[in-house]
């Protein structure tokens, strides 16, 4: 019976010591993509909605974008909200220069309250290109609110 117990107890370290492995990453709103087409006029657009799911009420949306394909093209994603606002009042950019690293872009904000976020993600280049999308809305404190995301447009 003690090789039987000692077996099990065996089992379960190593299944513990391979759950952070095996179970999958949670980041909040990171959405995936990829130009599929590779022409350089290539753009993913997609809506943002802020709301406030109890955490309050949506001041702001945070992003920032990763480039997943290291070559001489570069990602980046623009924001903006409301068809009243003009760009230069309302919409931020950013990129991500270093398409080698695994970091993200250096975050953009956008603060038009709560309601549809416009996000359109663009490359340099005319070559396939993937990225990771990061998108968040927060409050005016700057706590997580209610945020989902709308594909609209893949190339």
């Amino acid at each position: 019976m003690r090789l039987r117990h000692s077996h099990q107890s065996s089992l379960l370290a190593v299944s513990l010591l391979l759950l952070p492995i095996v179970a999958p990453a949670v980041h909040a709103h990171d959405q995936s993509g990829s130009f599929t087409s590779g022409a350089a006029a290539a753009v993913d657009y997609y809506q943002v909605t802020c709301s406030d799911d109890g955490n309050g009420t949506p001041d702001h949306l945070v992003f920032r974008i990763k480039d997943l394909t290291p070559n001489a093209s570069r990602v980046s994603v623009t924001v903006g909200k409301g068809a009243t606002c003009s760009p230069k009042a309302c919409a931020r950019s950013t990129t991500d220069r270093n398409d080698t690293d695994a970091a993200y872009s250096l975050p953009a904000t956008v603060a038009q309250g709560a309601g549809v976020y416009l996000v359109f993600v663009s490359h340099t280049g005319p070559r396939v290109e993937g990225y990771s999308l990061g998108y968040h809305c927060e409050t005016v404190d700057n706590v997580h609110t209610g945020t989902t995301i709308t594909p609209r447009q893949q190339q």
